[in-house]
């Protein structure tokens, strides 16, 4: 026999209540399990290293900028009479590894450079990923260990990103004083403007229903996390650097769409050394142009040493 449903006003209401509540708490839940799934970074293994490419290295580690507690882990690869500095930032789930070759290309043009595995990623310490806010605290320890650790000389440091971490370089270098040019490769406007897509790609979420999820998922994470999501902004951060930025991205970008870099570059101070590759996709620049790109490249960061 079915239990009696309220009949009186007072107990439709407290039902109607309970409903809300029980309603409530599992959108929370669910918004708690998509914001847990979608800030572990996928661990890919490092499958090639420097003497693959004939580099000299050294394997290093340091921490991020206040966070003594982690150890981020990468190669040191020097170059004879440097005339600067690169630090390389990978992109989302990738590993120090990625585009070694173009890492050889900036050696072979008199830039030593270091490469490391963001927390979380490769063979740096585990640890949840912070949306692009924490990782901005990766960047700064590796420009911080350069200094410390490399005689890297303030002003002629240089930082070069792709995708995630060409958006974490944007971030994080406005007040760094010893880094004299940025170079960024396909990097998105804020989080919040790829965040269904994302969460659809990185959990079993469909679009639909990460949709219906945004609002509470931002919730979750700025009281449950400490993230504000909102935050997560590079395209603002363009419009701090006094010098022209070196700005990269591909004509048939799906993931991060070329529109994303029109509103990067209407932020920016300064006319930024602009390319738009034809006919590639997401972060391929390198790959489907490797000469331009190299020598592009080196001759962005050759004019911000004023060479």
């Amino acid at each position: 026999m079915r239990p009696a449903l309220p009949t009186t006003p007072r107990g439709r209401a407290l039902l109607a209540v309970a409903v809300i509540v029980v309603l409530g708490l599992l959108y929370l839940l669910v918004s708690l399990y998509i914001v847990n799934t979608a800030l572990v970074a996928e661990r890919n293994e490092i499958e090639e290293r420097p003497e693959d490419f004939g580099l000299r290295y050294e394997e290093v580690e340091f921490p991020p900028r206040d966070w003594p507690e982690l150890t981020l882990r990468g190669w040191w690869m020097p170059a004879e009479d440097a005339k600067g500095t690169v630090i390389r930032v990978h992109g989302l789930d990738g590993t120090r590894d990625s585009s070694l070759g173009l890492s050889k290309a900036l050696v072979d043009g008199g830039y030593s450079v270091l490469v490391f595995d963001l927390r979380g990623h490769g063979e740096s310490d585990i640890a949840q990923m912070g949306a692009g806010i924490h990782e901005q605290d990766d960047l700064r320890g590796a420009i911080d260990y350069v200094l410390t650790h490399r005689g890297a000389e303030p002003g002629r440091i240089l930082v070069y990103g792709d995708s995630f971490g060409g958006a974490i370089a944007l971030m994080a270098v406005i007040d760094e004083p010893a880094v004299i040019g940025l170079f960024s490769d396909s990097s998105f406007t804020s989080v919040s403007d790829l965040m269904i897509q994302e969460i659809a790609d990185r959990t079993r979420a469909a679009r639909w229903s990460a949709t219906l999820l945004r609002p509470g998922i931002l919730f979750v994470a700025r009281v449950a996390k400490g993230l504000d999501i909102n935050e997560v902004r590079p395209v603002d951060s363009a419009a701090f650097y006094d010098y022209a930025l070196g700005l990269v991205h591909c004509s048939t970008d799906e993931r991060v769409p070329l529109s994303h870099l029109a509103q990067i570059r209407a932020q920016v101070q300064e006319p930024p050394h602009m390319t738009i590759y034809e006919g590639c996709e997401h972060s391929q620049g390198w790959e489907d142009f490797t000469d331009h790109y190299e020598a592009y490249l080196l001759n962005y960061f050759d004019e911000r040493l004023g060479l």
